[in-house]
């Protein structure tokens, strides 16, 4: 009886814990490689910014020794062609391959703060990208 509890815990726990995004690690938290993540639009709103630039940031490597991981920035813009008439979104890596640390924000629920290693300021409050439908 007590096996087959435990074999049906397995069962339920393992499929949940490969849908975890974050990892807490003392301070820090260690976000899972290839995860995609965006600034929440209505906090830049809410800062003034009438049209807040769409930035996102892929996570490219797990954390290493000091604590920092791999990010690449990359803008999305709208792109207009006066030929055809279509307007579509391009993507421009605005920068490849830097480190930052990861911290959970206290304020915001769900959210992380990217914080510079250099200096220990927030480069960004981010979440994990929607999915589009």
């Amino acid at each position: 009886m007590f096996m087959s509890w435990f074999f049906l815990l397995i069962l339920i726990g393992f499929p949940l814990s490969a849908f975890a995004q974050f990892l807490d690690k003392g301070n820090r938290v260690e976000v899972m490689k290839g995860t995609k993540l965006c600034s929440n639009v209505k906090m830049e709103q809410a800062k003034g910014s009438r049209d807040p630039v769409r930035v996102f940031w892929v996570v490219k490597s797990k954390m290493r020794s000091n604590g920092t991981q791999s990010v690449i920035a990359i803008v999305q813009e709208d792109f207009y062609d006066t030929k055809s008439g279509d307007t579509s979104v391009k993507e421009t890596v605005y920068q490849e391959d830097y480190a930052t640390f990861f911290k959970r924000d206290p304020e915001h629920k769900g959210m992380l703060l990217m914080i510079s290693p250099q200096d220990g300021s927030i480069e960004a409050v981010v979440e994990v990208c929607e999915k589009k439908k």
